[in-house]
Protein backbone atom coordinates (compact mmCIF):
# COMPACT_ATOMS: atom_id res chain seq x y z
CA UNK A 1 0.00 0.00 0.00
CA UNK A 2 1.25 3.24 -1.05
CA UNK A 3 2.06 6.18 1.46
CA UNK A 4 -0.36 9.43 1.83
CA UNK A 5 0.63 12.20 0.44
CA UNK A 6 0.71 14.03 3.78
CA UNK A 7 -0.95 12.45 7.31
CA UNK A 8 -4.24 12.73 8.33
CA UNK A 9 -6.67 11.69 10.35
CA UNK A 10 -7.45 8.73 8.76
CA UNK A 11 -3.27 7.58 9.03
CA UNK A 12 -4.42 8.62 12.89
CA UNK A 13 -7.44 7.45 13.18
CA UNK A 14 -9.74 5.19 15.34
CA UNK A 15 -10.35 1.42 14.21
CA UNK A 16 -12.10 -0.94 16.33
CA UNK A 17 -9.91 -3.06 18.33
CA UNK A 18 -11.68 -5.75 21.02
CA UNK A 19 -15.22 -5.42 19.32
CA UNK A 20 -16.44 -8.02 21.57
CA UNK A 21 -15.08 -6.81 25.09
CA UNK A 22 -17.22 -3.74 24.16
CA UNK A 23 -20.46 -5.60 24.75
CA UNK A 24 -19.03 -6.47 28.00
CA UNK A 25 -18.31 -2.84 28.65
CA UNK A 26 -14.76 -2.70 27.70
CA UNK A 27 -14.41 -1.41 23.96
CA UNK A 28 -11.91 0.04 22.35
CA UNK A 29 -11.71 1.96 19.20
CA UNK A 30 -8.40 2.85 17.73
CA UNK A 31 -7.36 4.82 14.36
CA UNK A 32 -4.89 2.93 12.03
CA UNK A 33 -1.93 4.41 10.89
CA UNK A 34 -2.10 3.02 7.22
CA UNK A 35 -4.54 3.94 7.34
CA UNK A 36 -24.99 2.48 20.73
CA UNK A 37 -42.90 -2.49 33.50
CA UNK A 38 -46.46 -2.76 33.97
CA UNK A 39 -48.77 -1.06 36.21
CA UNK A 40 -51.21 -2.50 39.18
CA UNK A 41 -54.51 -1.05 39.81
CA UNK A 42 -55.62 0.51 42.93
CA UNK A 43 -52.32 0.66 44.28
CA UNK A 44 -52.74 4.09 45.36
CA UNK A 45 -55.24 7.12 44.80
CA UNK A 46 -54.45 9.29 41.88
CA UNK A 47 -53.27 12.46 42.35
CA UNK A 48 -53.46 15.72 40.52
CA UNK A 49 -50.36 16.88 39.16
CA UNK A 50 -50.94 20.14 41.00
CA UNK A 51 -50.43 18.36 44.39
CA UNK A 52 -48.02 15.53 42.73
CA UNK A 53 -44.22 17.16 42.38
CA UNK A 54 -42.69 16.10 39.02
CA UNK A 55 -39.38 14.31 38.81
CA UNK A 56 -37.05 15.50 36.25
CA UNK A 57 -36.18 12.83 33.51
CA UNK A 58 -32.76 11.38 34.03
CA UNK A 59 -30.19 11.40 30.99
CA UNK A 60 -30.10 8.29 29.71
CA UNK A 61 -28.40 6.99 26.97
CA UNK A 62 -30.12 5.83 23.96
CA UNK A 63 -29.10 2.54 22.35
CA UNK A 64 -30.55 2.78 18.75
CA UNK A 65 -29.27 4.14 15.41
CA UNK A 66 -30.94 5.54 12.45
CA UNK A 67 -34.10 6.69 14.45
CA UNK A 68 -31.69 7.91 17.85
CA UNK A 69 -33.52 11.26 18.71
CA UNK A 70 -30.17 12.86 18.83
CA UNK A 71 -30.03 12.08 14.37
CA UNK A 72 -33.72 12.57 13.85
CA UNK A 73 -33.88 16.12 16.17
CA UNK A 74 -31.44 18.33 14.60
CA UNK A 75 -28.93 20.08 17.03
CA UNK A 76 -25.88 22.30 16.66
CA UNK A 77 -23.19 23.27 18.38
CA UNK A 78 -23.04 26.56 19.99
CA UNK A 79 -19.78 29.20 18.51
CA UNK A 80 -17.21 27.95 20.50
CA UNK A 81 -14.25 30.04 21.72
CA UNK A 82 -11.09 28.01 22.19
CA UNK A 83 -8.05 28.83 24.12
CA UNK A 84 -4.65 26.69 23.09
CA UNK A 85 -1.60 27.34 23.91
CA UNK A 86 1.08 27.63 21.03
CA UNK A 87 1.72 24.49 19.17
CA UNK A 88 4.95 22.91 19.16
CA UNK A 89 6.08 19.54 19.01
CA UNK A 90 7.71 18.27 21.96
CA UNK A 91 6.45 15.77 24.16
CA UNK A 92 5.40 18.53 26.47
CA UNK A 93 3.52 20.81 23.88
CA UNK A 94 1.55 18.13 22.38
CA UNK A 95 0.26 17.04 25.63
CA UNK A 96 -0.65 20.84 26.57
CA UNK A 97 -2.27 21.49 23.08
CA UNK A 98 -4.18 18.31 23.21
CA UNK A 99 -5.46 18.93 27.01
CA UNK A 100 -6.67 22.74 25.54
CA UNK A 101 -8.18 20.61 23.09
CA UNK A 102 -10.04 18.43 24.81
CA UNK A 103 -11.49 21.00 27.32
CA UNK A 104 -12.69 22.81 24.19
CA UNK A 105 -14.34 19.78 23.23
CA UNK A 106 -16.18 19.21 26.34
CA UNK A 107 -17.28 22.78 26.51
CA UNK A 108 -19.14 22.56 22.57
CA UNK A 109 -20.46 19.13 23.24
CA UNK A 110 -21.31 18.57 27.19
CA UNK A 111 -24.40 21.28 26.82
CA UNK A 112 -25.39 19.83 23.62
CA UNK A 113 -26.06 16.72 25.01
CA UNK A 114 -27.68 17.74 28.40
CA UNK A 115 -29.98 19.76 25.95
CA UNK A 116 -30.81 17.02 24.02
CA UNK A 117 -31.64 15.30 27.85
CA UNK A 118 -28.48 12.85 26.98
CA UNK A 119 -25.81 11.74 29.73
CA UNK A 120 -22.40 13.57 29.45
CA UNK A 121 -19.25 13.39 31.24
CA UNK A 122 -15.77 14.56 30.46
CA UNK A 123 -13.62 12.21 28.99
CA UNK A 124 -9.81 11.43 30.08
CA UNK A 125 -7.20 12.24 27.92
CA UNK A 126 -3.73 10.59 28.12
CA UNK A 127 -1.49 12.22 26.25
CA UNK A 128 2.05 10.48 27.52
CA UNK A 129 4.68 10.00 24.89
CA UNK A 130 4.66 6.04 25.10
CA UNK A 131 1.58 3.76 24.75
CA UNK A 132 1.09 1.60 27.58
CA UNK A 133 -1.17 -1.03 28.20
CA UNK A 134 -4.53 -0.36 29.51
CA UNK A 135 -8.37 -1.31 30.64
CA UNK A 136 -8.97 -2.17 26.94
CA UNK A 137 -6.08 -4.36 26.70
CA UNK A 138 -2.90 -4.31 25.04
CA UNK A 139 -2.34 -0.94 23.17
CA UNK A 140 -1.82 -1.52 19.54
CA UNK A 141 1.68 -1.13 17.57
CA UNK A 142 2.74 1.73 16.79
CA UNK A 143 2.65 0.72 13.01
CA UNK A 144 -1.00 -0.39 13.42
CA UNK A 145 -2.24 2.77 15.38
CA UNK A 146 -1.72 6.43 16.48
CA UNK A 147 -4.49 7.33 19.12
CA UNK A 148 -7.42 5.87 19.90
CA UNK A 149 -10.59 6.18 22.14
CA UNK A 150 -10.80 3.26 25.22
CA UNK A 151 -15.26 2.78 25.83
CA UNK A 152 -14.32 1.21 29.46
CA UNK A 153 -12.54 4.40 31.22
CA UNK A 154 -13.79 6.71 28.42
CA UNK A 155 -10.17 7.95 27.69
CA UNK A 156 -8.54 9.98 24.81
CA UNK A 157 -5.22 8.04 23.98
CA UNK A 158 -3.03 10.49 21.90
CA UNK A 159 0.24 9.50 22.61
CA UNK A 160 2.60 12.29 21.73
CA UNK A 161 5.38 10.32 20.28
CA UNK A 162 3.41 8.34 17.74
CA UNK A 163 1.78 11.49 16.44
CA UNK A 164 4.38 13.38 15.77
CA UNK A 165 6.35 10.38 14.45
CA UNK A 166 3.80 8.38 12.50
CA UNK A 167 1.36 10.70 12.48
CA UNK A 168 0.55 14.48 12.69
CA UNK A 169 4.30 15.60 12.47
CA UNK A 170 4.27 19.00 12.69
CA UNK A 171 0.97 20.34 11.00
CA UNK A 172 -1.32 21.14 14.05
CA UNK A 173 -4.22 21.11 11.80
CA UNK A 174 -3.85 17.53 11.20
CA UNK A 175 -3.47 17.09 15.50
CA UNK A 176 -6.99 19.10 15.98
CA UNK A 177 -8.55 17.21 13.34
CA UNK A 178 -7.49 13.61 14.96
CA UNK A 179 -8.52 15.00 18.55
CA UNK A 180 -11.94 16.05 16.98
CA UNK A 181 -12.23 12.62 15.77
CA UNK A 182 -11.31 10.93 18.70
CA UNK A 183 -13.67 12.95 20.88
CA UNK A 184 -16.87 12.12 18.17
CA UNK A 185 -16.28 8.30 19.41
CA UNK A 186 -17.12 9.82 23.02
CA UNK A 187 -19.81 11.69 21.87
CA UNK A 188 -21.25 8.28 20.27
CA UNK A 189 -20.72 6.39 23.81
CA UNK A 190 -21.93 9.40 25.74
CA UNK A 191 -25.34 8.87 23.32
CA UNK A 192 -25.55 5.08 23.47
CA UNK A 193 -24.66 4.77 19.54
CA UNK A 194 -21.50 3.17 20.16
CA UNK A 195 -22.70 0.66 22.27
CA UNK A 196 -25.86 0.25 19.79
CA UNK A 197 -23.51 -0.27 16.23
CA UNK A 198 -21.20 -2.38 18.33
CA UNK A 199 -23.52 -5.01 19.14
CA UNK A 200 -24.82 -5.30 15.26
CA UNK A 201 -20.62 -5.73 14.73
CA UNK A 202 -20.75 -8.73 16.73
CA UNK A 203 -23.62 -9.91 16.21
CA UNK A 204 -22.61 -9.99 12.23
CA UNK A 205 -18.64 -10.71 13.11
CA UNK A 206 -16.23 -7.52 12.97
CA UNK A 207 -14.96 -8.79 9.87
CA UNK A 208 -17.44 -9.96 8.17
CA UNK A 209 -19.21 -6.80 5.24
CA UNK A 210 -21.93 -6.42 7.34
CA UNK A 211 -19.64 -5.74 9.96
CA UNK A 212 -17.36 -3.51 8.72
CA UNK A 213 -19.63 -1.43 6.99
CA UNK A 214 -21.09 -0.44 10.75
CA UNK A 215 -17.97 -0.25 11.45
CA UNK A 216 -17.50 2.37 8.82
CA UNK A 217 -20.21 3.93 9.78
CA UNK A 218 -19.15 4.88 13.38
CA UNK A 219 -15.93 5.95 12.08
CA UNK A 220 -17.55 7.94 9.19
CA UNK A 221 -20.11 9.71 12.15
CA UNK A 222 -16.89 10.59 13.97
CA UNK A 223 -15.57 12.44 11.27
CA UNK A 224 -18.88 14.55 10.95
CA UNK A 225 -18.90 15.06 14.59
CA UNK A 226 -15.22 16.33 14.03
CA UNK A 227 -16.61 18.98 10.97
CA UNK A 228 -19.17 19.78 13.12
CA UNK A 229 -16.81 21.04 16.32
CA UNK A 230 -14.44 22.34 13.73
CA UNK A 231 -16.96 24.54 12.29
CA UNK A 232 -18.18 26.07 15.67
CA UNK A 233 -14.69 27.01 16.91
CA UNK A 234 -13.79 28.09 13.02
CA UNK A 235 -12.44 31.78 13.74
CA UNK A 236 -12.83 32.52 17.13
CA UNK A 237 -10.08 32.25 19.55
CA UNK A 238 -6.96 30.09 18.75
CA UNK A 239 -8.59 28.15 16.13
CA UNK A 240 -8.87 30.69 13.28
CA UNK A 241 -10.67 30.29 10.25
CA UNK A 242 -7.88 28.78 8.53
CA UNK A 243 -6.94 26.33 10.61
CA UNK A 244 -10.49 25.01 11.09
CA UNK A 245 -10.43 24.71 7.63
CA UNK A 246 -7.56 23.16 7.19
CA UNK A 247 -8.07 20.40 9.78
CA UNK A 248 -11.55 19.54 7.69
CA UNK A 249 -10.06 19.29 4.77
CA UNK A 250 -7.26 17.17 6.23
CA UNK A 251 -9.33 13.78 5.91
CA UNK A 252 -9.24 14.10 2.34
CA UNK A 253 -6.04 12.36 2.65
CA UNK A 254 -7.35 8.90 3.55
CA UNK A 255 -5.39 5.92 2.84
CA UNK A 256 -7.48 3.90 0.88
CA UNK A 257 -7.86 0.17 2.33
CA UNK A 258 -8.48 -3.49 0.96
CA UNK A 259 -11.87 -4.81 1.05
CA UNK A 260 -11.46 -7.20 3.53
CA UNK A 261 -9.91 -4.66 6.06
CA UNK A 262 -12.16 -1.25 4.84
CA UNK A 263 -13.47 -0.37 8.21
CA UNK A 264 -13.37 3.48 7.58
CA UNK A 265 -14.33 4.30 4.45
CA UNK A 266 -12.54 5.35 1.37
CA UNK A 267 -10.89 8.76 0.97
CA UNK A 268 -13.82 10.30 -0.62
CA UNK A 269 -16.07 9.21 2.08
CA UNK A 270 -13.98 10.73 4.94
CA UNK A 271 -13.20 13.86 3.52
CA UNK A 272 -17.39 14.00 2.35
CA UNK A 273 -18.65 13.35 5.62
CA UNK A 274 -16.10 15.76 7.16
CA UNK A 275 -17.81 18.29 4.89
CA UNK A 276 -21.49 17.26 6.23
CA UNK A 277 -20.83 18.19 9.48
CA UNK A 278 -18.62 21.10 8.53
CA UNK A 279 -21.08 22.74 6.59
CA UNK A 280 -24.02 22.30 8.64
CA UNK A 281 -23.14 21.80 11.86
CA UNK A 282 -26.14 19.80 12.47
CA UNK A 283 -26.76 16.28 14.31
CA UNK A 284 -29.03 14.86 11.60
CA UNK A 285 -26.53 15.97 9.02
CA UNK A 286 -24.14 12.88 10.71
CA UNK A 287 -26.65 10.39 10.64
CA UNK A 288 -24.37 7.59 8.72
CA UNK A 289 -26.88 5.14 10.14
CA UNK A 290 -29.14 5.85 7.68
CA UNK A 291 -27.33 6.73 4.70
CA UNK A 292 -27.41 4.49 1.33
CA UNK A 293 -24.17 1.81 1.30
CA UNK A 294 -22.67 3.53 -1.55
CA UNK A 295 -22.05 6.67 0.96
CA UNK A 296 -20.44 4.53 3.83
CA UNK A 297 -18.20 2.63 1.02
Amino acid sequence: MTQPAKNSPVVLGAVFVLVVAFVLGIGQLTRPRVLNGHALAGSRPATSPSTEPSTPVRPRAVYRLADHPFLTTPVSLAPITCVLPPFGTSDQQLAAYYAAGVECLDAAWGPLLTSANLPFEKPSLDAAPILKDGPCGAAPESDHAVAYYCGRNRTIYMPTSRLRDNGGGDAPATHLATLSHEYGHHVQAMTGLLRAADLKITDAGEKTPAGLEMSRRIELQANCFAGMFLTSAAGKGSISAVLARQAEEDFQYAVEEKPENNAHGSATNQAQWAVAGFKSNSTTACNTFAAPAKAVA
